[in-house]
């Protein structure tokens, strides 16, 4: 118990100083993330200013260019003022036009405005608006304001001949007509309404392609003022935004943007708040250019997160936040010390506790033990549910499951029968192989190529699986082995690793249901738009090498033999006859009965010369319910059944006329045309007398 005490006081010392580190990091890393994400919506609330105001002057601009009289004639004053209402961040919008200098701006007057226009006097009583008209007709300029409601009702005019404004001189204007497209002015002060804010203008481009005015937008800061001063950033922090010459453009405290000295009025810089930690970060970040910094100011450590407003909006703005490193990890100091008293609180549980626990460790390993050998017979449904008080028990189970995972993952794989004999019997995995009777089965899609053309890859991929997955659950569902899929086709196998003697019946049945089940699947997909699958499927029973093959780095559980080959070639068989599940002579004896089927042809399949009796499975005779045929079905195999017996015969006419009614029938149209193109050929040129009826393939 002493050592058990000593260390664990080690450890609880350890911890906390540790926990203290960490959580003193994770904390700052918050902080910076904070940090961070305040920048980045200070930088979303900047872009969210600016953006619609550039899309209200080139609206403006069009609307001008498809009818100059009624922009200039002041008709578009409802729209100016709708514009207006729509975006709070405007403090005026005007037309401004290049022939005579005429001049139209709107204005929003603020409720309480005391002092307002030319002559800075107060507003009429209940103005909202403001309409100023700047005329030089005859050679006399006139600047006319008119006080209006949101209605339109006039409530008073004024008159000021004293400013003589001409836009064609002012640096904005001659910008934009160089330019010939959207600008933004730099910073200066409104004497309106003494804010700062910066304007955004766009030309007016006749059709002809002449520059005939422009349009524009003055925007007031203020409202990026309002929002930083609303940013949580502890006693400490503030935020602000600033031109390329550090600038102010906005403070939590508005009245700071802007200097006045009398009747002038100037901008302010962030050197010239008399803030230190403001002078200090701003003197750190031009010394390092770096997003996210940390520096001290006045004894005390800080953290500062600067950005740049988008290349595409022209100006070099900048957004900088700074906060105070103890406004956030203070507590952390506080806290280690209640880490340290429920630590050693702790401490002293552990010692009692000890003694009980050691009780408990037997029970959860006496349990790991029959979930053990569950695991050698291959139960590996749901996680090991034990729960033990002891870390080193708790790791072993965690192994366990995770050893569960990795059994299931591998039978994914490998075939499940021949994992959970592998797991039984401890034998390890040997390259080698046994001959084995099995039925092998090929499927594939019709046309792959061209699906895969008309489908994106991602939703081909989708599509594939589906179908494979559909493939794969028919074939597990009578026992066979999933051998490998390649790419849309797919290869199984019945009668190995476990051995089924009706193994021939069952490849049959799977392939019934995988029809039946692609069926549905077409329905389905039809129905939505997407792509349907014609899959063909061929199978073949005969005696093969199945077995771990490969190499000693990388096996597979595999058949391979001349039997795998032919049942390849049988599905490739479907494509000449128009059929679906070409099966051999083979897989119809092995299976018996049970099946219905009708002769294709006599077959040598490429790379053979010998030949093979090929059918077409079109049911069953008796079985699951759904599989069962048809009478149509029937009487189809008993129509090709006379059809290719008097083929064989060379009873041409005869031939010619069952399969013609075969095709009619909608018994195969394409097998049909076949053979009564072939009886037609032989009935000009007959064959010779030791002909055996043999047709040889010549493509897979």
């Amino acid at each position: 118990m002493t050592a058990f005490a000593t260390l664990l006081s080690v450890i609880i010392v350890t911890l906390v100083s540790y926990a203290y580190v960490k959580n003193a990091g994770a904390v700052l890393d918050l902080t910076e993330r904070f940090v961070d994400r305040v920048a980045d919506s200070g930088m979303a609330s900047t872009v969210a200013l600016l953006d619609p105001v550039a899309a209200h002057v080139r609206s403006m601009a069009e609307v001008a260019t498809e009818d100059e009289a009624k922009a200039r004639d002041g008709s578009l004053f409802p729209y100016l003022m709708s514009l207006l209402d729509s975006s709070p961040q405007l403090q005026s919008i005007y037309y401004a036009f290049e022939a005579d200098g005429r001049f139209l701006q709107a204005f929003p007057i603020p409720p309480g405005t005391e002092k307002f226009g030319a002559n800075n006097n107060p507003p009429p009583h209940g103005a909202q608006f403001a309409l100023r008209v700047v005329d030089r007709k005859g050679g006399v300029y006139s600047d006319v304001w008119t006080y209006v409601r949101r209605d339109g009702t006039v409530l008073g005019r004024e008159t000021s001949n004293q400013l003589n404004y001409d836009h064609r001189t002012r640096d904005w204007y001659k910008e934009v007509v160089a330019k010939r497209s959207l600008i933004w002015t730099d910073l200066v002060v409104f004497t309106s309404n003494r804010q700062a804010g910066i304007a955004a203008a766009y030309p007016i481009i006749a059709k002809d392609g002449r520059v005939i005015g422009a349009t524009a937008a003055n925007i007031s800061t203020r409202q990026l003022s309002d929002f930083m001063s609303k940013l949580e950033l502890g006693s400490g922090g503030i935020g602000m935004i600033v031109d390329e010459k550090d600038q102010l453009i906005a403070h939590p405290d508005a009245s700071k943007v802007v200097r006045q000295d009398g009747l002038k009025l100037s901008l302010v810089k962030a050197a010239e708040l008399n803030d230190i930690r403001v002078s200090d970060a701003f003197a750190a970040y031009h010394a390092t250019r770096a997003k996210f910094l940390r520096f001290n100011s006045g004894g005390m450590a800080y953290l500062g997160s600067f950005r740049e407003l988008p290349d595409d909006f022209g100006k070099k703005w900048l957004l900088g936040v700074v906060v105070l490193e103890d406004d956030f990890v203070g507590t952390l100091k506080s806290n280690t010390r209640d880490i340290v008293l429920v630590g050693l609180a702790l401490m002293v549980l552990g010692m009692v506790g000890m003694t009980v626990i050691s009780r408990w460790i037997s029970k959860p390993l006496a349990r790991l033990s029959g979930e053990i050998r569950k695991i050698q017979k291959f139960d590996l449904a749901g996680p090991i549910a034990i729960h033990a008080w002891v870390r080193e028990v708790n790791e072993l189970i965690d192994s366990l499951n995770m050893m569960k995972r990795a059994l299931r993952t591998f039978g994914m794989f490998v075939p499940r029968d021949l994992v959970r004999e592998l797991v039984a019997s401890g034998r390890t995995i040997e390259l080698g192989g046994q001959d084995r009777t099995l039925t092998v089965m090929f499927t594939d899609i019709a046309d792959f190529t061209g699906l895969s053309e008309r489908m994106e890859a991602g939703d081909l991929l989708v599509h594939v699986s589906r179908h494979l997955a559909a493939m794969s659950q028919c074939i597990g569902q009578e026992d066979g082995t999933v051998d490998k899929y390649i790419g849309d086709a797919v290869m199984a196998f019945w009668g190995a690793p476990a051995w089924r003697e009706d193994h021939a019946l069952r490849g049959c049945i799977a392939a019934l249901r995988a029809q039946q089940l692609q069926s549905a699947l077409n329905a389905e997909w039809e129905a939505d738009g997407l792509p349907t699958m014609f899959v063909r499927i061929g199978l073949h029973t005969a005696n093969v090498i199945v077995g771990n093959i490969g190499s000693e780095q990388r096996m597979s559980y595999t058949a391979v033999g001349d039997g795998v080959n032919v049942a390849s070639r049988l599905e490739g068989v479907n494509k000449v006859y128009g059929t679906k599940i070409c099966i051999s002579a083979a897989v119809a004896q092995a299976a018996g009965d049970s099946l219905l089927i009708r002769p294709l042809d006599l077959v040598a399949v490429k790379g053979r010369k010998a030949g093979e009796m090929v059918f077409e499975l079109v049911g069953l005779r008796q079985g699951p319910p759904e599989l069962l045929a048809t009478h149509d079905q029937i009487e189809m195999c008993r129509t090709t059944e006379a059809a290719f017996n008097a083929y064989r015969a060379r009873q041409w006419d005869q031939a010619i006329s069952l399969y013609q009614t075969l095709g009619e029938k909608g018994g195969g149209a394409k097998l049909a045309a076949l053979f009564v193109e072939r009886c037609k050929a032989y009935q000009a040129a007959p064959p010779p007398a030791d002909w055996t009826g043999v047709h040889e393939l010549k493509s897979k």
